[in-house]
């Protein structure tokens, strides 16, 4: 009977302990939690920012006689003779600074959208010829231009080489404002002596022009919104054409005696901008 007893005990005391041993397991047991999947930034938005640069051209402007019949004797042969060039290559320079916005539209790897941007520019070149013709008295010519604004509205295509870099082609529309002008004088008269010889004469012109622009670039994210991008452009705007003569030549009145000049704008330009994209924009999970 005692031993019975004592079995007994034992196996409830066996028992009473599994309860207490099970639930210290489960208070123990980590929980588990799916891995949070990376995320890849998303070009989708709207985006501003600044830009500076510097443009470069080889730009030139041309002279011709307004009116071959009756100039044949003169102003031909004092731009066949190299009196007077006929074209002058002015070769402008300079820095531009401005600002641009946009809208980016992402599709997987493609990215595409539409940009629009202005700048204050300082592109200018000049150049100082003097001649001098058996018959004819010394001259000197001048010829200056520049662009003082510069902008663009283009569309932008491109690839995402990785997440937060970009390449890009884009084109379309280019504006500016520009100056050209044009002097023809006779170096050896005192300042303030009439020029009465008909090659003399002064002309400028400015004006708004439209054209195109073409180039690409590359864009990288390097801090939340942030991004920085590098890009080339070049640019036509066409051609300024103006009309200048001597009036104080005293024969034949009018720009029949003067010169047609033309001077064309285009040019190169290479720039660094900064880009805040507004917005989280939609996410696209990394696998």
């Amino acid at each position: 009977m005692l031993r019975f007893t004592s079995i007994m005990l034992v196996a409830l005391g066996v028992a009473s302990t599994q309860p207490a041993v099970a639930a210290d397991i489960a208070a123990r047991a980590p929980l588990y939690k799916a891995p949070q999947l990376p995320v890849a930034y998303n070009w989708s938005g709207f985006y501003a920012g600044v830009n500076v640069g510097y443009g470069w051209s080889d730009d030139a402007i041309k002279l011709v006689p307004h009116d071959p019949v009756f100039t044949a004797g003169v102003l031909d042969v004092a731009l066949a003779g190299g009196l007077v060039p006929p074209s002058l290559a002015t070769n402008p320079r300079g820095v531009l600074g401005g600002v641009q916005a946009g809208y980016n539209v992402q599709t997987g790897s493609l990215v595409w959208g539409v940009e629009a941007d202005i700048a204050a520019a300082g592109i200018k070149g000049s150049s100082t010829v003097s001649r001098t013709l058996p018959v004819f008295p010394d001259i000197m010519t001048r010829q200056e231009q520049k662009v003082d604004w510069l902008g663009t509205v283009r569309g932008r295509i491109g690839a995402t080489v990785t997440p937060d870099l970009m390449l890009y082609a884009t084109g379309g529309l280019a504006y500016g404002h520009v100056k050209a002008s044009t002097s023809i004088v006779d170096p050896t008269l005192a300042a303030g002596t009439p020029c009465l010889n008909v090659i003399c004469g002064a002309g400028t012109s400015e004006s708004w022009r439209a054209g195109w622009a073409v180039g690409g670039g590359g864009e990288y994210r390097f801090a939340s919104n942030w991004s920085v991008k590098l890009e080339y452009l070049y640019y036509d705007l066409g051609s300024e054409k103006y009309t200048f003569f001597n009036p104080l030549f005293p024969f034949t009145p009018g720009p029949a005696r003067g010169f047609d000049a033309t001077a064309d704008f285009t040019g190169h330009i290479a720039r660094v901008g900064l880009n805040y994209k507004f917005g989280s924009g939609p996410v696209v999970a990394k696998y």
